[in-house]
């Protein structure tokens, strides 16, 4: 379990842009964890709200995984290679972000 469970956790999202418009996100460590938005600010917003709520649903709960810097590097280095290698990743981009559980799941 986390020693310090209010302490913010760094997940890598990966972002797509849709062909219709919009973006759809998801975060490779929590299954399941997708989200969408209009632009690429509001489907990281929705994103981390999506974390966040599961962040909360665990707490108490076995501890859930981080993202490494080193992880995250390299996913970005097998979409560069992809690329180079003629499957064209356009569109797909990764972020790193700080999630902390809400002061709700705190309480709790």
């Amino acid at each position: 379990m986390n020693e310090f469970p209010d302490a913010p956790r760094r997940f890598t999202v990966i972002l797509e842009s849709e062909d219709g418009g919009g973006y759809s996100v998801y975060c490779p460590a929590l299954p399941g964890c997708v989200s969408q938005g209009d632009d690429r600010q509001d489907a990281l917003e929705n994103i981390k709200e999506a974390i966040g709520l599961i962040l909360d649903l665990s707490a108490g709960h076995e501890s859930l995984p981080e993202t490494p810097s080193l992880i995250a590097d390299e996913i970005r280095e097998v979409l560069e290679g992809r690329n180079q290698d003629g499957f064209p990743y356009a569109g797909v981009s990764l972020e790193q972000m700080e999630v902390a559980p809400t002061v709700n799941a705190l309480i709790n």
